[in-house]
């Protein structure tokens, strides 16, 4: 799963994911359903953010990823 982020003039991030080839709006469930299939998040595009606001976005993903890591992880053990 590839993110795109990018800071607008009043300082919002907008943030966008690749779904296939085309980048399209961020939603959760889609976040979710991309994880589920393959919980990888590479290739993240942090655009016009400060080294701070990519800090905080990276500890912020990996955390997900753990989670991710930890349900299949769960999962394994039952099969």
């Amino acid at each position: 799963m590839k993110l795109l982020f990018n800071k607008e003039g009043n300082n919002n991030i907008i943030v966008k994911i690749q779904q296939g080839t085309v980048p399209i709006e961020f939603t959760y469930t889609e976040m979710i359903k991309q994880l589920i299939d393959n919980n990888v998040i590479d290739d993240t595009d942090f655009g016009n953010l400060s080294d701070d606001e990519q800090k905080n976005l990276k500890d912020m993903l990996n955390k997900i990823s753990e989670i991710f890591n930890q349900d299949n992880e769960g999962e394994e053990e039952n099969e």
